[in-house]
């Protein structure tokens, strides 16, 4: 191939096999996308004029015996539970919903753990500062693969807490979003073909 030296390279030149170099990419076996998953969950904690401890578990059921390999966004991008080669949880948050003054005070500690059957529970996530006030707290999330939990027959998340009755019925909302790490084989099998 001659070139002219006063003529710099066409960059449509070297086009051609970059997007081929991107369909092989695209159709290889090496190809791991991020989806991201969302939950959330309201419970009701009994207010009392007399200052309890509580401890044990705030029971949100929307939380147990969660199935996320068999989601429907998963299903939709053609993963199957064989593709998912790494989950890591993003964060994890508590919001007071009602009464309109009510606030998170009452927490002391929370603890969120994962649970599956034949797996030890492992702590993901913790907050030990509910400032009076405040309605939305932000937990400190591990670096844990939670794989294992979200591929197996059912994954729990449960709170261990320390805490004192509120002085009112209050409503929180407990939110929580996953980045999941997949190699999409249906998905990248629709496209390739």
């Amino acid at each position: 191939m001659h070139t002219n030296p006063t003529r710099p390279l066409s960059v449509r030149g070297w086009l051609p096999p970059t997007l081929m170099l991107g369909a092989w990419v695209a159709c290889g076996n090496a190809t791991l996308a991020h989806i991201e998953l969302e939950g959330k969950d309201e419970v009701t904690v009994s207010g009392g004029s007399i200052i309890e401890d509580l401890l044990g578990d705030l029971g949100f059921d929307g939380f147990t015996n969660m199935n996320l390999a068999d989601s429907e966004k998963l299903k939709n991008q053609g993963v199957e539970p064989g593709d998912i080669k790494d989950v890591r949880l993003v964060s994890f948050e508590l919001e007071t919903l009602s009464p309109k003054d009510g606030d998170l005070s009452f927490l002391s500690t929370v603890e969120i753990w994962v649970e599956s059957p034949g797996l030890e529970p492992v702590l993901i996530a913790e907050a030990v500062e509910f400032p009076k006030g405040t309605k939305v707290v932000s937990f400190d999330v591990m670096d844990v693969d939670l794989t294992d939990f979200v591929v197996s027959e059912s994954m729990t998340l449960t709170t261990e807490i320390e805490a004192n009755s509120p002085k009112d019925d209050t409503r929180i909302r407990a939110s929580y979003l996953l980045d999941v790490g997949v190699t999409i084989q249906g998905a990248k099998n629709q496209a390739c073909n």
